[in-house]
């Protein structure tokens, strides 16, 4: 296959028309490359032309051609890059041209200035000895002295103050915090200093019984004194403690409080004053400094139990039963509910004939006819096999789940409401592995004999394909023809966002947001 060929508009330069805006011409006479901007000869652009620039070799750097005026001849002038870089850099030209007998310098970063040549020789002159001239073609030389060091690196001189040392008198130096230096270089320890070595003797540090602490934040120092009783000696003290045993009288314990308790307190006699016998009764005693004995207890439960009644309520209505003199009933309804008692046990149950005045709610229901108020047969369930037969109309307010290998539709119209359709869904959810089938809809038409047409997604080449004849094997469509798809425009998405690609103006079809690749040689 030739490899293919785009071409550009071509002719002679003085045939060159205007250019529509990004329409390129090449003019064939001169190997110049224009492209147009507004439809006019005027705006055409000059892109580029090989008289203007040298291109590079593999040894040999590119450089752009300075020509002269075309009746004065060919020749020009090349700005050339050596044929060999360490890197990529940038030059900037002046901002003016600057005055006569200048030099162009650079700043070390790529911006170059029109400057006056430097002075061949200037004076030296320092704090102590004699005034010096320095020729730029000599070497002049930084010394230090005691303490001081010099060192040159990269055209840049450092002068740098030695530490002191016990052999060399440099520079040494104080923390403000720990020190003070008055007029006179009279160098003060800092009080705060003086408190941080008198607390650090103080701090984390633990006498017998008594904890000693430096507080920085205020200059003092803080003694606590254990109060814990039981880290002292109590032989020869009067502290109670927890593992002493003590006898205590006349004493009052408070444990009315939050976490306060008393536990495991054992009682040999009760004063007479703090009981409630059978004899005095429970009823007559209503108070809350007593406690009742078991006799006096049961005797209260028994008169209080027996003439008490037993109130009840229905979904309607309410009753009582006296526990002494009466019984409780239990009453079915006829036709619905039917009620029997035996010994402990009462009995409720359906009759064999049930009426429903308002509605049944049940896990089955076994029937073999479903009919309407006026016997009109509805829903008919066939035995053996369960099929079942509406035998009007159907309308489902929820969910409708068909699972099944066929469904089919006998109707001339079919409506419907929704907005997306899935299609190869697995048990309602996704699939979770390849099915390896091809997903879509199938057209059967008729031309000369019986044919399906598709519009589908190919799973094998993972694509959409729209086929005029189509055949199907076991959920794997095969295209025997290729359909002809017809619209008004085409958008491309995925490759940096939506684009259009085709589209029509004016009559015109449009070919944009594309790029054309003529092949490679």
């Amino acid at each position: 296959m030739a490899a293919p060929v785009i071409q550009f508009k071509r002719g002679l330069l003085a045939n060159l028309p205007g250019l529509r805006a990004g329409e390129p011409g090449f003019v064939t006479d001169a190997t110049d490359l224009y492209v147009g901007i507004d439809s006019t000869t005027n705006n055409n652009q000059f892109v580029g032309s090989g008289r203007y620039w040298q291109v590079n070799t593999t040894t040999v750097g590119s450089g752009v051609k300075l020509v002269e005026g075309t009746n004065n001849g060919t020749n020009s002038v090349t700005l050339k890059s050596p044929n060999s870089l360490a890197a990529s850099y940038t030059l900037t030209m002046p901002a003016d041209d600057g005055n006569a007998n200048d030099v162009l310098v650079s700043d070390g970063s790529g911006n170059l200035s029109f400057s006056a040549p430097a002075a061949s020789e200037f004076d030296l002159a320092a704090d102590s000895g004699t005034t010096d001239t320095f020729s730029t073609g000599g070497t002049l030389t930084f010394s230090g002295g005691e303490g001081i060091d010099t060192t040159v690196s990269n055209d840049q001189i450092t002068i740098a103050a030695e530490i002191a040392s016990t052999t060399n008198a440099g520079v040494a130096s104080f923390t403000t915090a720990d020190f003070t230096v008055a007029a006179g270089g009279l160098v003060a320890l800092q009080a705060e200093r003086i408190q941080d070595i008198a607390g650090a003797m103080f701090g984390s540090n633990t006498e017998t019984l008594i904890t000693a602490t430096y507080q920085d934040s205020d200059g003092t120092i803080d003694l606590v004194v254990d109060n814990d009783l039981a880290n002292y000696d109590n032989s020869s003290s009067a502290f109670i403690t927890a593992s002493s045993s003590d006898t205590l009288t006349n004493k009052t314990f408070d444990a009315n409080g939050t976490g306060n308790s008393i536990s495991n307190i054992e009682v040999a006699d009760f004063a007479a004053a703090a009981l409630v016998i059978e004899s005095e009764g429970i009823g007559s005693n209503d108070n809350d400094t007593t406690i009742p004995t078991s006799a006096a207890v049961k005797d209260y439960v028994d008169s209080t139990v027996t003439g008490e009644d037993l109130d009840f309520a229905g979904d309607s209505g309410t009753g009582a039963v006296d526990l002494d003199s009466q019984s409780l009933t239990i009453a079915g309804t006829s036709n619905e509910v039917e009620t029997s008692a035996s010994g402990q046990t009462i009995t409720i149950g359906l009759p064999s004939a049930v009426t429903v005045t308002t509605s049944v709610t049940t896990p089955t229901v076994k029937a073999t006819n479903l009919q309407a108020n006026d016997g009109t047969t509805a829903i008919t369930v066939t035995d053996s096999t369960g099929a079942v037969a509406c035998a009007h109309n159907l309308t489902v307010q929820g969910n409708l789940i068909v699972n099944g290998s066929t469904t089919q539709v006998n109707t001339s119209q079919t409506t419907i409401e929704d907005q997306l359709l899935e299609l190869g869904m697995v048990d309602g959810s996704a699939p979770s592995s390849d099915l390896n089938k091809d997903i879509g809809v199938i057209f059967n038409y008729y031309t000369s004999s019986a044919k399906k047409a598709a519009l589908y997604w190919d799973d094998s080449s993972s694509r959409i394909v729209a086929s005029q004849d189509v055949s199907e094997s076991t959920g794997v469509l095969t295209n025997n023809a290729g359909g002809v798809m017809e619209m008004a425009g085409l958008y491309i998405s995925g490759c940096s966002g939506t684009q259009e690609v085709l589209s029509c103006s004016s009559g015109e079809i449009i070919l944009s947001n594309t790029t054309i690749d003529g092949g490679s040689f």
